[in-house]
């Protein structure tokens, strides 16, 4: 049986190296981990020739701007890293029939609700952090209707 082969970006964030100490226990697969000094996530050719070249079954995009603060000053790297670059990662998946999983985060809501949200609470983000998020969401579902959305609160 072929092995499934998992490409995960971000790979020097904090998500990326515990997807990495994981993925040791899952010889059944073929990781490839990515750093954006690897691989710039927001240029399409780039990642369409890593995909032609790799072949993944899935792309995990662990990869994000998360300074939340600074992203208020420094709004087009946030917004090309969280949004942008998903939206690259996603299209090309799509196109390589990959299944595109994408981390995001609950900064997607307003901040108001006491306790878990459900997938089909509206979102409000307040900061630039969390707007960015929701774009690179939205333009991963358009562009990769299969794709996997994942909000989490905490990594």
């Amino acid at each position: 049986m072929e092995k499934k082969r998992i490409l995960v970006t971000g790979a020097n964030g904090q998500l990326g190296k515990e997807l990495r100490d994981l993925a040791t226990q899952y010889k059944d697969a073929d990781f490839l981990f990515v750093s954006r000094e690897d691989l710039p996530i927001h240029h399409f050719d780039l990642v369409r020739n890593v995909f032609d070249s790799f072949k993944p079954h899935f792309c995990i995009n662990a990869a994000a701007y998360t300074a939340v603060d600074k992203a208020e000053t420094e709004q087009e790297l946030a917004h090309l890293i969280n949004a942008e670059a998903v939206g690259v990662l996603a299209a090309v998946s799509a196109a390589h029939d990959c299944r595109f999983v994408h981390v995001s985060t609950d900064y997607v809501y307003d901040g108001s609700q006491i306790g878990a949200h459900k997938e089909s609470d509206a979102t409000a983000p307040v900061s630039v952090y969390g707007k960015t998020k929701l774009e690179g969401e939205q333009l991963a579902m358009q562009l990769d209707p299969q794709s996997i959305v994942i909000r989490t609160s905490w990594v």
